[in-house]
């Protein structure tokens, strides 16, 4: 018998241990000797006691599989009850989307957000699509805002650049200023309008006509290809100028209205086409709808994220449209119910562009390559067409609207083509032969066309004011100055910015033709279809028309032209226009653009050459720089999915391409008109004052290249 010691059981006054005990029915032999107990067992006492231990293990075992098979098929049953209960997102903060790799694109809850049943006949909320309404200014993704406050910028913005006066560029209309009044010394008691700047305006052209929105393989409608991108707005009034407290002379007449920019009589078909507006209150648009860039850098994913067009060239080729629109200020309680209806810069109607090919349009040195001559047997006049007028921008001479533009495969790339524009009223004949679409038709005459070269976005001039006796302090001392427009010594060229180059235009038998509105009989030995060229063009072609630098080839900056035509300040005597920088310089594709990119602006101002460095005759001084502000941005007007609101930036791409006065050049309006991203444009206006204001004097003989240093450290 195997003994098994244990430990010694303390003694109890009242408990005795016997010397031999045993237990009945135990499963145990138990044999103690004195403290000592011994264990015996045996297999047939253990047999019993094991069957009884599986029994209750196996009874154990049946429940648990009983109530697992129960839990089981109840889970089962409830899940699938699930997949068909929708789930409703109560959204207290922001809806984050996130885009599926199968381009289905979801909505993810926020921290903020609960999750609740849907009774199943209920549909979930979708969340607003991206670039719905074509005629709101489009979204774009981050990657095509300018990086103005970027903490790391690309060298060309950096180290490697230089701007005017070393002062980084700023954004020209912040959000916050949009129709709020200047304050402080800003505001003078004449009553005139103190709002420092208006909210920007998408023009919406109709593109239905030449293009189809629909998506054909998701039934929905997309944007157009472009919104008609860099467009060029002016006044429509005779004498935009007119102002208040300031006494004009024309020719020795003291009359103000005698100075006349725009003749009615030549757009007299607008006339009659909106009677309900006065013509002095009306504006006209011309922007080109080609090879816009807004799918750039896009990958096909954000292309169908923000609603983009499905096409990769312009549809039905490149056209030009040109646009009557609403004045720019707010209507009063007389004007009619119509006028009442529109609100600032809203497109009345508008018509395509057309060349009539009366002569051979382009020239022998494009290889050939030109437009014949067309009759009409209809009307007994000349074919019809629309045509590539690339950057086209407005300008006015003798009384006229004239539009200038470029037209690569006809003309080549260095040659800037004008034209004078002409009005019809439609008919129906007219409107499905020549294609004009709208109440109006307006046209060019293949035998009007001038070229001018060799410039970058060159400018017209044409109309001049000066003060008079300017070395008079007592002329300002009431405020008023009195001015005089110079009789037209001809239409000039503003070819370069810097250094400032002023050429003279030869219109040779346009002038003539359009007085005697008879056609040109002769045709130019070198150049098909032209009515003129530019004078220095005939005999020294490549040499005055380059950039006035001197014998010593004097360095310059990379500052260029950007609208059409320099507006006259006839309060100062100076002529004013917008210049842009593109950084880097070259025009080379990269990953912001096919051509320039990172566009800066700067408003500047030209004048005649005082009176004793010009021997006294002012029309034969030359210009110079006068005035020049520092660089500045166009707030970017995109909202980027994901956020709540533009950010304070600048758009990769802007370029300013129209510039008018509306009022007095001291407390009037400025128009500005400028396109986004190749893609879309928008219209604005700023308060003459605030204009003023940015305009810093320059020293005599100064030009741009002077004023060009590198931004300081402190002021990145």
């Amino acid at each position: 018998m195997q003994t098994i010691r244990g430990r010694k059981r303390a003694s109890s006054p009242n408990t005795t241990l016997p010397h031999s005990t045993s237990s009945t029915g135990s499963n145990n032999n138990i044999s103690t000797t004195g403290n000592n107990f011994a264990i015996r067992r045996s297999a047939a006492s253990r047999s019993p006691n094991t069957n009884n231990i599986k029994a209750a293990i196996m009874i154990i075992a049946l429940c648990s599989m009983v109530f697992g098979s129960f839990y089981l098929s109840y889970g089962v049953v409830m899940k699938s009850m699930k997949v068909h209960q929708p789930l409703q997102v109560e959204n207290k903060g922001v809806v984050n989307t996130a885009v599926k790799k199968d381009g289905a694109t979801a909505v993810q809850p926020t921290n903020e957000d609960t999750i609740t049943k849907q009774p199943p006949q209920q549909q979930t909320i979708e969340p607003a699509p991206v670039n719905s309404d074509k005629c709101a200014f489009r979204s774009y993704p981050k990657s095509r805002l300018y990086g103005l406050h970027d903490k790391s910028q690309p060298n060309f913005l950096s180290s490697d650049a230089t701007y005017i006066r070393g002062e980084l560029p700023v954004i020209l209309n912040p959000l916050e200023k949009d129709d709020a009044s200047m304050t402080g010394s800003d505001i003078d008691s004449s009553g005139s309008s103190n709002m420092e700047q208006s909210t920007p305006v998408k023009p919406c052209f109709d593109t239905t006509s030449w293009e189809t929105l629909l998506d054909e393989s998701t039934k929905t409608n997309r944007l157009p290809f472009t919104d008609g991108h860099n467009p060029s707005i002016v006044s429509l009034a005779s004498n935009p100028y007119e102002q208040q407290g300031t006494t004009t002379t024309t020719n020795n007449a003291s009359s103000s209205n005698q100075h006349v920019r725009l003749d009615p009589k030549h757009i007299s078909p607008l006339t009659s086409a909106f009677p309900s507006y006065p013509l002095n209150n009306l504006f006209l648009a011309v922007t080109i709808f080609g090879n816009g860039q807004c799918k750039f850098g896009l990958s096909d994913q954000e292309v169908i994220d923000y609603n983009f067009s499905v096409y990769n060239d312009p549809p039905d080729g490149k056209r030009t449209i040109i646009a009557v629109m609403t004045p720019p200020t707010s209507l009063e309680e007389d004007d009619t119910e119509q006028q009442q209806q529109h609100r600032p810069f809203q497109i009345l109607g508008q018509t395509t562009l057309l060349l009539e090919r009366d002569v051979k349009y382009g020239t022998k040195k494009q290889r050939g390559k030109f437009i014949e001559a067309q009759s009409n047997p209809l009307n007994g006049g000349y074919t019809r067409i629309h045509q590539e007028f690339d950057d086209p921008r407005f300008f006015f001479h003798e009384g006229r609207l004239w539009v200038l533009y470029r037209n690569g495969p006809l003309f080549g790339y260095q040659d800037q083509i004008h034209n004078p524009v002409h009005f019809e009223r439609v008919t129906n004949n007219e409107e499905e032969e020549g294609g004009g679409g709208g109440e109006f038709v307006a046209y060019v005459k293949a035998s009007e066309t001038v070229r001018v070269c060799c410039g970058r976005n060159i400018a017209l001039i044409s109309e001049e004011a000066r003060v008079v006796d300017v070395d008079d302090s007592s002329v300002h001392n009431d405020g008023k100055a009195e001015t005089e427009w110079m009789p037209s010594g001809g239409l000039k060229a503003l070819t370069w910015v810097d250094p400032v180059t002023v050429v003279d235009v030869d219109l040779g038998d346009v002038t003539n033709m359009l007085q005697n509105r008879r056609q040109l009989s002769a045709v130019d030995e070198e150049v098909v279809g032209d009515g003129a060229v530019m004078q220095a063009d005939v005999d020294v072609r490549g040499t005055s028309t380059h950039r006035r630098l001197g014998s010593a080839k004097k360095p310059k900056s990379n500052i260029h032209g950007t609208n059409g035509y320099l507006v006259p300040l006839p309060s100062s005597g100076e002529l004013l226009g917008i210049a842009h920088f593109h950084r880097p310089e070259h025009r080379k594709e990269s990953n912001y653009a096919l051509h320039g990119h990172h566009y800066t602006h700067a408003f500047f101002t030209i004048a005649r050459q005082h009176h004793s460095e010009s021997g006294g005759d002012v029309g034969n001084a030359s210009f110079k720089l006068k005035r020049i502000s520092n660089e500045f941005l166009f707030r970017a007007l995109s909202v980027p999915i994901g956020e709540k609101e533009s950010p304070n930036d600048g758009d990769v791409i802007q370029f300013a391409s129209g510039l008018d006065v509306y009022g007095s050049d001291v407390d009037g309006k400025l128009v500005l008109s400028y396109g986004i991203n190749d893609c879309e444009g928008a219209v604005l206006t700023i308060s003459m004052k605030k204009l003023q204001q940015m305009l810093i004097e320059v020293e005599p003989g100064q030009e741009v290249v002077d004023l060009m240093r590198k931004a300081t450290s402190e002021e990145r």
